[in-house]
């Protein structure tokens, strides 16, 4: 299954995940996940996931839509870990720092793996004002400020924003930073503000096995610079699927079954 159609059965689970608001079948949607049969075309999907939340009165946002909880579509996600982190290329900042510490339920000091829950979620990061000419995120009627949670569905886990990502800036703003090496020049067709890009914490805790953490998150990532594909939940509610498990650890990656061609990793 493409990337892109995991993420869709995946958000399938999100809308579905109050079933008794929805009056839908748990194990059903539960059965999509796993890619039993009947898994819907894309298109199919995407119908059903909007009617299940509107069913329910959330509207676009899982179990408990609230005036401030927002789907994101097209996202660009990325991941990073601590052998790819700042101090690869600044010595200044430490390989686990954050640009918000002390933000959300645990307090972080630096970049975290938790449990992916709603009470102990992992880092993420994305545009921040602490990068010049930078502006938090903003789409349907949410802004992603530090101390944000935001569901990602392609693991099933919490995270919280609280580091800031130079490219996700730059693409939100439709400009090249000099020091963002990773990014192509803008395209000619760039709208400020169109580009949505989060880039989530994998880990390790360590400088542990760079190579085969860079391969994992590249197999993770949904979509490419000014085109992403993934879709994420921004203040979410508490109740959503949550799959507690290491994204990476000891050369294990959470894609393997993904990468395979499972529904849902």
């Amino acid at each position: 299954m493409s990337e892109s159609r995991s993420i869709v059965v995946a958000l399938v689970v999100l809308a579905s995940a109050c079933s008794s608001e929805a009056g839908e079948s748990r194990a059903g949607s539960d059965a999509s996940a796993r890619g039993d049969a009947g898994v819907k075309p894309e298109a199919d999907a995407r119908s059903a996931m909007d009617a299940s939340a509107a069913d329910s009165g959330a509207a676009v946002c899982g179990c408990n839509g609230k005036a401030d909880c927002a789907v994101w579509r097209d996202v660009y996600v990325t991941w990073y870990g601590y052998n790819d982190n700042s101090c690869g290329t600044e010595a200044t900042h430490g390989c686990n720092d954050i640009a918000n510490p002390g933000l959300g339920p645990k307090m972080h000091m630096g970049a975290t793996e938790g449990a992916g829950t709603y009470d102990d979620p992992s880092t993420a990061a994305s545009s921040d004002t602490t990068d010049p000419g930078h502006v938090y995120e903003a789409s349907g009627g949410v802004t992603l400020r530090p101390g944000t949670l935001i569901y990602n569905p392609e693991v099933q886990q919490y995270f919280i924003m609280e580091d800031s990502c130079l490219e996700c800036g730059d693409e939100y703003a439709c400009k090249l930073s000099s020091d963002d090496t990773d990014d192509p020049s803008p395209p000619t067709s760039c709208q400020v503000g169109a580009n949505l890009h989060i880039d989530f914490w994998m880990g390790p805790s360590n400088a542990a096995q760079p190579a085969s953490l860079g391969t994992c998150e590249d197999n993770a990532t949904l979509g490419n610079p000014y085109a992403g594909v993934g879709a994420v939940v921004v203040n979410p509610p508490p109740n959503l699927p949550v799959s507690p498990r290491r994204l990476y650890g000891n050369g294990a990656c959470f894609t393997a079954q993904q990468v395979s061609g499972d529904s849902c990793p």
